[in-house]
C-alpha cells in the first residue's frame, strides 16, 4: 500500500524485485472489482510495471475505495479486447 501512497504523491521508492502473482491467484470472473494483486496476476506483471503504467495513464478503471486501489474487471476486460484488436 505504501507504493501507492508513494506514487500519488510523487516520490519513488527503493527498487524491490517482485515476484508476479500465478494466474491461478486472479478471482473468478463473476468478481467486480480486482486488487493490484489480482491485476498483476492478470495481466502477468509486477507492481512495479503497473504503478509505471498508470503513472503513463495506460490503465483504466482503477477506483480508490476508502484508501484502498480496485479496478473495475469489466473496464479492464474492455481495455484488454481493445488492445488485442490493434
Amino acid at each position: 500500500m505504501d507504493d501507492v501512497n508513494d506514487l500519488l504523491n510523487g516520490v519513488e521508492s527503493s527498487p524491490v524485485e517482485e515476484t508476479v502473482p500465478a494466474p491461478d491467484d486472479i478471482p473468478a470472473g463473476n468478481t467486480l472489482l480486482l486488487t493490484v494483486a489480482d491485476l498483476c496476476a492478470l495481466l502477468q506483471i509486477s507492481r512495479s510495471t503497473l504503478f509505471r503504467m498508470e503513472k503513463a495513464g495506460k490503465v483504466p478503471g482503477r477506483l480508490s475505495l476508502g484508501g484502498q486501489v480496485r479496478y473495475h474487471r469489466e473496464t479492464v476486460e474492455a481495455w484488454l479486447r481493445s488492445q488485442a484488436k490493434g
